[in-house]
């Protein structure tokens, strides 16, 4: 199911996510105002008018993290214009499929652009390939120093309770101590994309 500009039309504006935000609102909007583009980077979104389709949820942190860097482009730069789809919501997720990781996996955030031919220019599918490798480099200390935990070096689905619990806040403060790098990491290669770069899948 193509995203037709009709339907663009039809997706929430960053306010309208905002205010239907059950959880993570307020670090949300922290991010949001976190993020600082430069003048080289206002520029080049200036330089290139893009319409960008985001489908998201707002427990997701890559969703957190990652949408709002794009909000802050919306924000600062006229020419570019976002809607935003709540994948679990009414036939979002359909509307998704042709963007699904591997063709399978239905990770958010996913980052659809346009030019202003409405030329689909490529997608972008949950975080860049070297986040991956440091967040799985850092599972893996995480597990090797702390063999106390049950279960801490099975796959995570497969731990018990506490030890998700424990693994899940180390890497939410890793995430957030390297932020504003890995907001850097995201926002190459967003550019690359709305530059013309081939397809981006996470």
């Amino acid at each position: 199911m193509a995203i037709s500009r009709e339907t663009f039309a039809t997706g929430l504006t960053i306010d309208q996510f905002i205010d239907g935000m059950e959880v993570n609102k307020d670090r949300f909007q922290e991010n949001i105002q976190l993020n600082t583009l430069s003048f080289g980077d206002r520029q080049f979104f200036n330089d290139r008018p893009v319409s960008i389709a985001a489908f998201g949820e707002d427990w997701c942190p890559d969703v957190i993290q990652f949408l709002a860097v794009v909000a802050k482009i919306a924000e600062e730069v006229p020419s570019v214009t976002l809607r935003i789809f709540e994948r679990d919501s009414g036939d979002n997720l359909k509307l998704m499929e042709p963007y699904f990781k591997d063709g399978q996996h239905q990770s958010i955030p996913v980052f659809v652009v346009y030019d202003q031919d409405w030329n689909e220019l490529g997608w972008f599918s949950e975080r860049p390939a070297e986040i991956y490798k440091l967040m799985a480099t850092e599972t893996q200390r995480f597990a090797k120093e702390n063999p106390q935990l049950d279960g801490v070096t099975r796959t995570y689905d497969n731990m018990p309770e506490e030890t998700r619990i424990a693994v899940r806040e180390n890497s939410g403060n890793f995430r957030w101590g390297n932020q504003l790098e890995w907001n850097q990491l995201f926002l190459d290669e967003f550019k690359a994309i709305v530059g013309g770069a081939p397809v981006a899948a996470g």
